[in-house]
């Protein structure tokens, strides 16, 4: 049997989904809430979201300290930037705690999952093999997001930003991931749908598989750390299945 590890967004859960109702939704819980007009609080999303964003991609936000008050620091000045465009005073006591809690709310109402997703995580359960979530999301936000795709109950561990303390393409990230796993001699793959998220998990030992569902990377493009490419998981148990059979039965000759 083989441990399993599989990515979030582009994976499992489709950001084309989550993003407008995560905004609509939000801004109607804020609103019922603390008052003021559903538009206002959807300009406030706005506002809060390309500041976050735009944050979040400055290398300079990451010098000199750990990924988790980073994230925090983060997270706590986003909603804070939400009030103030909203015209609202910023909610009393914990700020970080209160953004937490708000991500929850909105996340967990909210499925996202592709359709393919379940069933493969069914399959691969069903053949006896252990499922992880690997992802650069804090703890929060992806164990939300997974409550509201019904998918949570599937996995054996998560690993997050948060529970590694790293981003996902430093080494640290993959190597506490393994310590944490226990895996032993058990064969170990990251599907992802990123390369250096890939490389790096690579790097570590694992197999990887990229899931390239919009046939952005032609073959001759994808690096040779790459197994398999798959534009679903709808493959993705028949291949593991596979490669863990060729491993016991080195000599068989595939069909």
């Amino acid at each position: 049997m083989a441990d399993v590890l599989l990515d979030l967004w582009g994976v499992l859960t489709d950001s084309h989904k989550m993003t407008p109702a995560y905004r609509r939704r939000m801004a109607e819980i804020l609103k019922a809430r603390h008052g003021g007009t559903i538009e206002r609080w959807l300009e406030a999303h706005d506002a809060a979201y390309a500041w976050y964003s735009e944050a979040a991609e400055d290398p300079a936000t990451w010098d000199g300290s750990p990924w988790l008050e980073v994230v925090d620091r983060l997270d706590a000045d986003h909603i804070c930037k939400a009030f103030r465009v909203a015209g609202v005073p910023p909610p009393a006591g914990d700020v970080l705690a209160y953004a937490r809690a708000l991500e929850v709310d909105v996340m967990s109402g909210v499925d996202s999952k592709f359709p393919d997703a379940r069933p493969a995580l069914e399959r691969l359960k069903g053949a006896g093999h252990r499922l992880y979530l690997a992802t650069a999301a804090t703890d929060t936000s992806a164990r939300a997001t997974l409550q509201g795709a019904g998918l949570l109950s599937h996995f054996d561990g998560v690993f997050t930003g948060t529970s590694q303390n790293a981003r996902k393409w430093e080494p640290r990230y993959w190597r506490g991931t393994l310590e944490r796993m226990g895996s032993g001699p058990r064969t170990a793959f990251l599907v992802d749908d990123r390369l250096d998220y890939l490389q790096a998990a690579s790097d570590a030992g694992l197999r990887c598989v990229l899931i390239d569902r919009h046939g952005r990377h032609p073959p001759p493009a994808v690096p040779g750390f790459i197994e398999a490419t798959l534009g679903s998981l709808a493959g993705l148990p028949e291949y593991v299945d596979d490669a863990v059979g060729q491993m016991s039965n080195p000599h068989k000759v595939p069909e």
